[in-house]
C-alpha cells in the first residue's frame, strides 16, 4: 500500500458490571463521516474475555479459540454502526490504498485488551466457516494502530536528513533470570534489510549497558531498536483481569554500579527520558512485554512512555513471544521500510512472516503493538527512477537491488531505457489487478484439480526469486471451488506477492487475463 487513510474509533465512558465490561464506541473521524457521541454504540463484553486473553498471554489457545476471541473483539471493536462507516470506507479505498484503524481508548482497562487478535470475516465468506483470513492485522489492506492523544502538532516520520542513523541496542546478559537469545541472526537480519541503502546507516552495540546506551545517542539518531528481554513487574489490579506494575527493558550491568547479577532492569521511564530530544522518529522493541500497559498509569509500558515524549512511532510487544518470532519480524519489517513502505506495510510484513513461519496455533503474530501519531507512515522515503517504470531508488540515488528488497516481483529496468518484466512474466503491478474479475474467471476457467497444479506453479515461481512460501488449498482452506479461489487471491494479495497468480494464470490459461 502506498497510502493509509484513517479511520478512527474512539472507545469510551468505561465502566464494569458484575459481569460485563461496558463501554461505547463511536467513529470519531473517517473520509466517509463520524459518528456523534450521542449516536455512539453500546457494547458489552463478558468479562470472562479476559480470563481468555490471561490464556493467550500463557500459550494455551488454540487456532480456533483464537478465532472465536479474536471474534468478540471484533465485534466490540466495531459494533453495528461503527461497522457501516468501516465498511463504507473500505469501498473507497483505490488500488494502493489501506485502511488505518486507529484505536483510541480512554481508560487502561480498554487499553490492555489485545485489539491486534480482532476477528471479522470478509463479506464475500459469510457463512464459511472462520478462518485466519478474519484476522484484521494479517489483511495487509487494514492497519490496526494504537493512538495516544498528545499536546502539539504532530511530527513527519521524515526526519529530512540522510543518511539515516539507526541505533541498535542489543542486550542478552548472562544472567539465571532470562533465557539467552540469538540476538546474531536478528543482528544479522537487520544488516540485510539496510545494508545496502545509502541513505541508511546502521550501528550495532552488543552487551549494552546504561552507560553504552547513552554513548550510541550522544550523536543524534532517527531509528532506536532494542532487542532483549522486557518485563513487566506487578500484581493483579482492583480489577478483574488487570495488573498495576512498571516495564523495563533488561540491560547488561555495568561493572561499577552495584546491581548483583549479570542484567540491570532500566525502567521504561528512563529510557523515555535518555531518548528525549535525539532526533528518534521511530523505535523498535522486539523486548517481550514491552507493549503492555500498565492498569494503573498510563506510561508505565515502555512503548507508552515513549510515546509520550513525543516519538511518532513507536512498536513493541504486547506478550512474552519466541526468540524464532522476533528475528522473523525484524527481518521482514526492516526489509519493507528499506523498501520504501509504509510503516504500516512494513508491521504487516513483520506480522505475516511470523505467522508463515509458525504453527497453526502460534499467536506471535499478534503480539506486536503500533503507536503512530504521523499522518504518513514512510520513514525512508523513496523517489521513482527517472528512466523505466516502477524501480525506486533511496533519495541518495542508490539502486535497490536484489529479490530480497521487494516481495513482490516488480517491473526492472533492463537498461535498454524501457521497463523489463520479471523472469515469471508479469505484466504490470499488482495494484492494476481486478481481484474481482480475476477471482471470476479463474473460477470459470480451472476445476478444482487444476487449482493445485495452479498452486504448485505459484511456488516454483516465488521458490525462484528466493521468496519461501507454501501455496496449496489445505492452506488457504475453503469448502467449495469460489472460497478457495477467493482465499487464494487473499492469501497472495496480503503477502504482496499477487503477480505471481497472475502469471500463473497467463502460463496456464493464455488470454484469460
Amino acid at each position: 500500500m502506498r497510502r493509509y487513510r484513517n479511520f478512527d474509533v474512539e472507545l469510551f465512558d468505561h465502566t464494569q458490571t458484575g459481569s460485563h465490561d461496558v463501554f461505547r464506541v463511536r467513529v470519531a473521524d473517517s473520509d466517509v463521516g463520524e459518528q456523534r457521541i450521542s449516536h455512539a454504540d453500546r457494547v458489552e463484553l463478558p468479562l470472562e474475555v479476559r480470563g481468555v486473553v490471561a490464556r493467550l498471554r500463557r500459550r494455551e489457545l488454540r487456532r480456533a479459540e483464537m478465532i472465536t476471541l479474536g471474534g468478540q473483539l471484533g465485534s466490540a471493536l466495531l459494533p453495528d454502526g461503527v461497522r457501516r462507516l468501516w465498511s463504507a470506507a473500505l469501498a473507497r479505498l483505490g488500488d494502493d490504498e489501506g485502511l488505518r484503524l486507529r484505536v483510541r481508548c480512554d481508560t487502561y482497562g480498554l487499553a490492555e485488551l489485545p485489539w491486534e487478535y480482532a476477528h471479522l470475516m470478509p463479506p464475500d465468506l459469510a457463512g464459511e466457516r472462520p478462518g485466519p483470513e478474519g484476522f484484521l492485522v494479517l489483511n495487509r489492506r487494514i492497519s490496526l494502530a494504537r493512538y495516544e492523544p498528545q499536546e502539539g502538532p504532530q511530527v513527519s516520520l521524515d526526519a529530512g536528513v540522510s543518511p539515516i542513523r539507526l541505533v541498535a541496542l542489543l542486550a542478552s546478559p548472562a544472567d539465571p533470570r532470562f533465557d539467552p537469545l540469538d540476538l546474531g541472526t536478528e543482528r544479522r537480519s537487520i544488516e540485510q534489510a539496510v545494508g545496502d541503502l545509502a541513505a541508511v546507516r546502521a550501528e550495532f552495540v552488543p552487551d549494552a549497558t546504561a552507560d553504552a546506551l547513552l554513548a550510541a545517542l550522544a550523536r543524534p539518531a532517527q531509528v532506536f531498536h532494542f532487542a532483549g528481554h522486557g518485563v513487566f513487574t506487578g500484581e493483579m489490579g482492583a480489577r478483574y483481569g488487570s495488573q498495576e506494575g512498571e516495564s523495563a527493558v533488561v540491560l547488561a550491568a555495568d561493572g561499577g554500579d552495584g546491581v548483583a547479577g549479570g542484567a540491570r532492569l532500566f525502567p521504561a521511564s528512563r529510557l523515555a527520558m535518555t531518548l528525549t530530544g535525539r532526533g528518534v522518529r521511530l523505535a523498535v522493541l522486539t523486548a517481550c512485554e514491552a507493549g503492555q500497559r500498565d492498569a494503573a498509569t498510563a506510561w508505565a509500558g515502555v512503548v507508552t512512555a515513549l510515546t509520550r515524549v513525543g516519538i511518532p512511532a513507536v512498536v513493541g510487544m504486547q506478550f512474552r513471544i519466541l526468540d524464532a518470532s522476533a528475528v522473523a519480524f525484524s527481518r521482514a519489517f526492516y526489509r519493507a521500510l528499506a523498501a520504501g513502505q509504509t510503516i504500516d506495510g512494513a508491521v504487516a510484513d513483520g506480522r505475516l512472516a511470523v505467522f508463515d513461519s509458525g504453527g497453526d496455533d502460534e499467536r506471535d503474530w499478534g503480539a506486536p503493538v503500533l503507536y503512530l501519531r504521523a499522518e504518513d507512515g514512510v520513514l525512508f522515503p523513496r523517489v521513482p527512477d527517472a528512466v523505466g517504470a516502477g524501480v525506486d531508488r533511496t533519495p541518495s540515488g542508490g539502486a535497490n537491488a536484489g529479490p530480497d528488497r521487494t516481495t513482490t516481483p516488480a517491473a526492472r529496468d533492463d537498461g535498454s531505457g524501457g521497463a523489463a518484466s520479471s523472469s515469471h512474466g508479469q505484466e504490470g503491478r499488482a495494484d492494476a489487478v481486478d481481484r474481482s474479475a480475476l477471482r471470476k474467471k479463474i473460477v470459470g476457467a480451472f476445476r478444482t484439480e487444476d487449482l493445485d497444479l495452479l498452486c504448485s506453479d505459484i511456488e516454483s515461481a516465488l521458490a525462484a526469486d528466493g521468496i519461501t512460501l507454501q501455496v496449496n488449498l489445505d492452506m488457504v482452506g475453503g469448502g467449495s471451488k469460489a472460497v478457495q479461489v477467493l482465499r487464494l487471491i487473499e492469501y497472495l494479495d496480503n503477502r504482496g506477492h499477487l503477480p505471481y497468480l497472475v502469471a500463473a494464470v497467463r502460463e496456464q490459461r493464455p488470454g484469460l487475463v
